[in-house]
């Protein structure tokens, strides 16, 4: 491979200047500028992404901050979906990626460490919970970041791509009452996650529009442990009071539902009806297919990602919140009564 000074040899010039070429200076002449490109396209020179960086003074790096439930991110479908997209748009600017993961308890001294460091350029944190501290550390010290999810406390201040969550939450539960349910349960996530939050806010205005009663007994929330999901579902199936339908906060949730219902002999689609979100893979080869909401996550990703790139590339003081619309996709998990 080309080195810095084969390029100056054949464009006639210092190796400094080629340097300074390389970085983008405006006080080398076009002429010149011209001759040095020529140069590294002829003998094919590659700059090196370190040296690079030192003199931008930029890691060409972005972090991505995951979710830190222990099993949460590598079990969940939607993670999956989501990082392939963000991969595809951080990489078409030929930034790598590093994905910052780890214990709750040392969450903060890796942000931190990350941030001050400069070891990334910026962040995209793939969720958002009450009192963020990620979120606030990273306002704080006026770092580059988005958010995936609703940032409470800072909607107007931070950039950030979510659904509709209320609505969504709150089409979950018509759909079901529509179809004649009125015991209608509702599995979450972690109490503290502004996704669960929000779903579950639409399902209890879903209820109040429709005048039935809400059961504090029918709302239940799980960390993701597959034994917290499956005993969850299994209480809920055999209680006396067993409703006649479940809203499944995401897909993970409903697998576990089915499970339930598979040990105990209750029928989906006949005996109780189950509704869910994110519209992955899984959905479609259950038996029977979920009706679930499809949130199009690659939506979320790909916009999340460009939006970071853009703070990047060119920084700006404004900020902007994208929300990405859902849809139902109606399959046989769900039935009249």
């Amino acid at each position: 491979m080309a080195t810095i000074k084969e390029i100056a040899k054949e464009a006639n010039v210092s190796p400094s200047t080629v340097s300074r070429v390389l970085s983008g200076s405006k006080k080398i002449s076009p002429e010149t500028t011209k001759r040095v490109l020529e140069a590294i396209k002829k003998l094919g020179y590659v700059p090196n992404a370190n040296a690079k960086g030192l003199v931008k003074k930029k890691s060409f790096t972005v972090g991505i901050f995951v979710p830190r439930e222990p099993e949460h991110p590598f079990l969940n479908f939607f993670f999956d979906q989501i990082l392939t997209s963000i991969c595809a748009v951080i990489n078409k600017f030929g930034y790598d990626i590093l994905f910052a993961y780890t214990q709750e308890d040392k969450e903060e001294d890796l942000l931190k460490r990350l941030a001050e460091s400069k070891k990334v350029d910026g962040f995209i944190l793939l969720s958002s919970r009450e009192d963020d501290f990620a979120i606030e550390y990273l306002k704080k010290i006026e770092f580059p970041f988005v958010v995936v999810g609703r940032p409470q406390k800072y909607e107007n201040s931070v950039n950030w791509v979510d659904n509709d969550n209320v609505q969504a939450g709150f089409d979950a539960a018509e759909y079901l009452i529509k179809l004649g349910h009125k015991n209608i349960a509702f599995i979450g996530g972690p109490s503290n996650l502004i996704v669960t939050q929000d779903r579950l806010e639409g399902y209890k205005k879903a209820l109040e529009r429709y005048s039935i009663q809400l059961k504090n007994s029918y709302i239940r929330f799980t960390n993701y442990f597959k034994k917290s999901l499956y005993e969850i579902a299994k209480e809920l199936l055999t209680s006396e009071d067993r409703p006649t339908a479940i809203v499944c906060m995401d897909d993970l949730i409903a697998i576990e539902v089915v499970k339930a219902t598979r040990e105990l002999g209750v029928e989906i689609g006949k005996e109780v009806s189950v509704i869910s979100f994110n519209n992955s893979i899984v959905t479609e080869v259950l038996t029977p297919p979920l009706t679930t909401i499809d949130i199009n996550i690659s939506n979320i990703g790909h916009s999340a990602a460009e939006l970071l790139m853009m703070d990047l590339t060119e920084p700006r003081k404004t900020y902007k919140r994208l929300i990405v619309p859902h849809k139902i996709v109606e399959r046989k998990s769900c039935t009249n009564i």
